[in-house]
């Protein structure tokens, strides 16, 4: 029987983990080779094992998901009622194998004959940069989005057969035993270069100049958004060398079909450029800078009270992180309270309330501070202003870039993730961790750091506020350049009237926020390298 007409099923399946045993069949997804319907089923856990938060957060499942689970049983009783004869295509059968192996044995069904697209791309495309199920599939033109479920996987997985096919009969390879043969005959070879589809004549032929440049796919889509002090040297540097390559940037160079570049002038306005176009766009393959479900908050004027929106009660602002003063409204309203006990909670992770008082203590002692100077949050804020003033750390210095990612080592953490890829297993990490006892001087010490960051927070949120309506001239090898801002957005020229809004955020999102922070962040760049720069103001600011 020729490939193209062998009855197969497509086939894939998630878990709660890399090994059976240890984890659990959470989902089973198949799609006939003579239908476009692709069926799937979130498989009934035992109570005593409920699925990771991970696990639902790579996967995208909601608890009211899981509640219309069905027994495993009676989703390959459907299974099996369907496929018949067919033969399951699975790309990277290598980790399904031991799931369904478990899973026969369990249910005494027949194992049915497995094809694995992965193995066979491993042949026929020796070189090409990622041959999991994202970079594989978008290198045949399928536009491949998150991949979080399995439904994703099976309609993948049926665009890169149908095309593997096609290569195959390049080859004179035509039948299911023809196929057989040369799998167990041709063994996989090493890369030897990476191959992409991106023409190399493009890329060299880029200029050396500052820009913005975008990856786009066969279909279309842009991929990826960056930007260069030299678009000649910084495209040509993702094709450079073998070893230690991010598979991250391989899969989305296995895709990348085309390239659209945008000349700047300075490398200051390719990075203003290159935060629009990832706001517009949303590259699937760029982490940063993207809105997503960010907010921004503003603070009433004494800290206890908290919006998204600037309005006239809540002006400080913007900030990009809600738990920026966390840790001073906790200490503040430790202080205020009848009780002589200390949040727990200070610093997010729960720690000894007497600990924490005596660290407390131990703070106010070394730097002769009094207890009234915690008793208001501006209060508190005007001491982290004062250490900021004195610091002669250079990761306090007057750059303040990164000011709120600086604090992710305490604040608490996010469940962040992403679909893991083919060839990567879901094991936990068994290892213990080193359990390190705090004394009061580590107290003192995280109090003075917590001050001290929330003072760098407040001053950078004014520096935003000033960039929204101002003009900047800065220098580059001996060379002005202006830049002129009104209301958040960069503007050829300046209006006669310039906005004078006591509530400069008002209506703005994070876009502006990024555009702001982006600005600041590059200012502080070209000053740290000996460059020069002025910034008028154009309007007086809330803050």
């Amino acid at each position: 029987m020729q490939l193209k007409d062998l009855p197969v099923f497509f086939f894939d399946l998630q878990t709660t983990g890399a090994r059976p045993g240890a984890a659990d069949i959470l989902e089973v997804a198949w799609s006939l080779s003579n239908s476009q319907e692709v069926k799937s089923f979130i498989a009934k856990q035992d109570e005593d094992k409920p699925v990771p938060r991970r696990i639902l957060s790579l996967t995208g499942l909601k608890v009211a998901d899981l509640e219309q689970a069905h027994p495993l049983e009676d989703i390959f009783s459907k299974l099996y009622s369907e496929i018949a004869d067919h033969s399951a295509v699975i790309h990277f059968a290598q980790f399904e194998k031991p799931f369904l192996m478990a899973a026969f044995e369990k249910l005494q069904r027949p194992a049915f004959p497995i094809l694995c697209t992965h193995e066979i791309a491993k042949r026929l495309f020796p070189n090409l940069p990622a041959r999991g199920i994202k970079g594989l599939a978008g290198y045949f033109g399928h536009p491949s989005g998150e991949f979080k479920r399995g439904a994703c996987h099976v309609e993948a997985t049926q665009v890169i057969w149908k095309n593997l096919i096609l290569e195959l009969e390049k080859k004179e390879i035509t039948t299911y035993d023809s196929l057989q043969i040369w799998l167990s005959a041709e063994t996989p070879k090493k890369r030897t270069k990476y191959e992409y589809p991106l023409p190399k004549e493009k890329r060299l032929s880029l200029p050396k100049v500052p820009g913005v440049y975008r990856y786009l796919s066969q279909w279309g889509e842009i991929l990826y958004v960056g930007k260069a002090t030299s678009l000649h040297d910084r495209v040509n540097s993702y094709f450079r060398g073998q070893k230690g390559r991010d598979s991250f940037k391989l899969e989305m160079l296995t895709q990348a079909y085309d390239l659209i570049v945008t000349p700047c002038k300075t490398p200051l306005e390719s990075a203003l450029l290159e935060t629009d176009e990832i706001k517009k766009y949303n590259p699937r393959y760029n982490i940063s800078l993207k809105a997503g479900e960010r907010n921004l908050y503003f603070f009433s004027r004494d800290f206890l009270s908290m919006k998204t929106e600037q309005d006239e009660n809540h002006p400080i602002g913007p900030f990009g992180n809600a738990l920026i003063f966390d840790s001073i409204l906790k200490l503040n309203e430790s202080l205020r309270s009848d009780s002589t006990e200390f949040n727990p909670e200070i610093f997010f992770e729960p720690l000894d309330a007497s600990l924490l008082k005596e660290g407390f203590e131990l703070f106010c002692q070394q730097h002769q501070v009094s207890l009234e100077t915690f008793k208001s949050v501006r209060s508190i804020l005007a001491l982290g202003l004062l250490f900021v003033k004195n610091s002669d750390d250079e990761t306090f210095d007057d750059s303040l870039e990164g000011v709120e990612t600086e604090m992710s080592d305490e604040l608490p953490p996010e469940e962040v993730g992403s679909a893991p890829s083919d060839s990567e297993v879901l094991i936990e990490n068994e290892a213990s961790e080193e359990v390190i006892e705090l004394t009061a001087q580590d107290i003192a010490e995280k109090f003075e750091r917590h001050f001290q960051r929330a003072g760098l927070a407040y001053l950078r949120a004014r520096k935003l506020t000033r960039l929204m309506n101002a003009d900047i001239d800065y220098q580059i090898k001996n060379k002005v350049f202006s830049l002129r801002f009104r209301d958040g957005y960069f503007i050829e020229e300046s209006p006669i009237e310039t906005p004078n809004k006591f509530i400069p955020w008002q209506g703005h999102s994070v876009n502006t926020y990024d555009r702001m922070a982006v600005l600041l962040s590059e200012l502080d760049k070209l000053h740290s390298r000996g460059g020069f720069y002025l910034i008028k103001r154009a309007n007086s600011s809330a803050l």
